[in-house]
């Protein structure tokens, strides 16, 4: 498909692609070092995600993060519920 399109594809849509595929890779974006102070033999890496809305695991990451934001919005607010019932023929 590159080979053939290659004038169609834009520079973002192909880094887009390319962060995706690197997305957690440690040689692909590359990691951060944690060390402890007290304990520096104890070294951590924790590579570095893509962002991207397109890679399944940043997307989702994102989707929980606003869904538990609009769930402490709405539970803090204040609502009633009316429920209107209709006997008889429905007005016109």
């Amino acid at each position: 498909f590159v080979s053939s399109h290659r004038s169609d594809i834009t520079f973002s849509a192909a880094y887009n692609v390319w962060k995706v595929m690197n997305c957690r890779e440690p040689n692909g974006l590359g990691y951060a070092t944690f060390a402890c102070p007290d304990h520096p033999d104890q070294i951590t890496h924790i590579p570095r995600s893509c962002k991207s809305r397109f890679c399944p695991v940043c997307a989702n990451l994102f989707i929980s993060r606003s869904a538990l934001q609009m769930i402490q919005v709405l539970t803090a607010l204040y609502y009633r519920k009316i429920m209107v019932h209709w006997s008889g023929a429905k007005p016109r």
